[in-house]
């Protein structure tokens, strides 16, 4: 008989929950993203529910098929998942995987990729420019905290099993939230564009003019008069038109970020050398 009808051990959940928050993305490919990885996660748990080698194989076999989440997301995923593979489910486990991973991607790249990882990116960036070490802190332990709440969710997706479909799509204010989240960090990023780019000024030097009197003293200067009068019109002028301009070459012109990190290296060099900045 190839099931063996055991509850899962807490060893075999520990390993599976283990092995999936920490392997999931190890070997990622182009051709299956994270199937292998998934696959791995599950070893320890078709070890415990069949006795028979070749069903092990077989029972694996079904989860290298192509799989892509984010992977803090995918905790929950994988939770209801051995849920179902404990009840013998394995149909509903493939399906609900292809139901969830999109939806939990959108979702755990907002919270990721949106909100904390540019928010705490840029508070550190302003930290280590001023010299405090805690900018390492501000860093990693927002990562550290997202890394360690996937063994909560990997539990709450075994208690909740197939219901788990139901309370995603039950989350109305889920929208809501990758809205808000969006907002929030591109407020929060956009607001220390003008602390991060504070050097971007004109040079007193450039274009001034002084005037002396007969023994050679200067008694007037427009050395900084260029500067002033864009702060005249407005504080930061410079470094929202370099902001606006490299969101223009993404949004309009399609240009990669890459090549927009060299232009602006070519104009500063250029504005450099010129003596304007």
């Amino acid at each position: 008989m190839a099931r063996t009808n055991a509850k899962l051990s807490k060893k075999a959940l520990s390993s599976a929950a283990h092995r999936h928050n920490w392997a999931l993305q190890w070997c990622w490919n182009y051709e299956r993203m994270q199937a292998a990885g998934y696959a791995y996660a599950m070893v320890p748990v078709i070890k415990e529910l069949y006795d028979d080698v070749d069903e092990q194989c077989r029972q694996l076999e079904r989860h290298m098929q192509f799989y892509n989440t984010h992977p803090g997301a995918s905790a929950l995923i994988i939770g209801a998942g051995v849920a179902l593979e404990e009840a013998y489910q394995p149909e509903i486990h493939d399906s609900l995987k292809v139901a969830l991973m999109g939806p939990l991607a959108g979702i755990g790249d907002t919270i990721q990729g949106v909100l904390v990882t540019p928010t705490f990116s840029i508070i550190a960036a302003s930290m280590a420019a001023e010299g405090n070490p805690l900018s390492v802190l501000m860093l990693t332990l927002p990562l550290l905290v997202l890394f360690v709440v996937r063994y909560p969710l990997f539990n709450y997706g075994y208690k909740a099993g197939v219901n788990v479909i139901a309370d995603v799509n039950g989350m109305s204010t889920l929208d809501t939230l990758q809205v808000a989240a969006s907002v929030l960090g591109i407020t929060v990023v956009g607001g220390f564009v003008p602390s991060i780019l504070a050097g971007l000024k004109i040079k007193d030097s450039f274009l001034a003019s002084e005037l002396k009197d007969e023994a050679g003293n200067v008694i007037n200067t427009t050395a900084g008069n260029i500067q002033k009068g864009l702060d005249a019109l407005l504080p930061y002028l410079i470094p929202i038109l370099v902001t606006f301009f490299c969101y223009w070459l993404i949004k309009a012109k399609k240009v990669t970020p890459l090549k927009v990190i060299l232009i602006l290296t070519v104009l500063l060099f250029i504005c450099g050398a010129a003596g304007v900045m």
